[in-house]
């Protein structure tokens, strides 16, 4: 029985080549962190504030003041206005 298909296609040319690459990159250095600085001495509380001494004595209130004179009447009332 013959084939029922057709040959192949041949394979066409080669394809063309592309850019040739071009050198590796080089790669960056990774920076090395620095080691944290050395902790000090551990610096003290700062110290409480000295307590107040005694209170002064408050100083006694003074007289009340003394009343005024006394007040001077209203003169009569005049005529109402228009």
């Amino acid at each position: 029985m013959p084939n029922p298909y057709p040959d192949p296609i041949p394979p066409g040319p080669d394809p063309t080549p592309g850019p040739t690459p071009g050198p590796d990159p080089q790669p960056h250095p990774v920076p090395t962190p620095e080691p944290p600085p050395a902790p000090g001495p551990t610096p003290l509380p700062p110290p409480p504030p000295p307590s107040p001494g005694p209170r002064p004595t408050p100083e006694p209130s003074p007289s009340p003041i003394p009343p005024g004179p006394e007040p001077v009447p209203n003169p009569e009332p005049g005529p109402p206005l228009t």
